[in-house]
């Protein structure tokens, strides 16, 4: 009985905190909204960019194809791979 009690009284309050939270859902998110907008402008920003380097492949690559443009040829696939 006390177990059929405790039971129902738990439905029943979790019933209630469901009803209110989804009453107020719009009100909450608004102003969770505004929060995150103020943290987003607090700390540190993003400066800048990481430029990784061409290997020597990819320079080799680039000149390959910059020789066979400027004598106006197409260049094989087969030439662009590594040996």
């Amino acid at each position: 009985m006390i177990f059929i009690l405790g039971f129902l009284t738990g439905m029943i309050t979790a019933l209630l905190i469901f009803t209110i939270l989804a009453f107020f859902r719009s009100a909450i998110e608004q102003r969770i909204k505004v929060v995150e907008k103020r943290l987003e402008m607090v700390g540190p920003r993003p400066k800048g960019a990481i430029l990784i380097p061409e290997n020597d492949i990819d320079t080799a690559r680039k000149r390959i194809i910059a020789n066979n443009k400027a004598a106006g040829i197409d260049t094989p696939i087969e030439d662009l791979r590594p040996r």
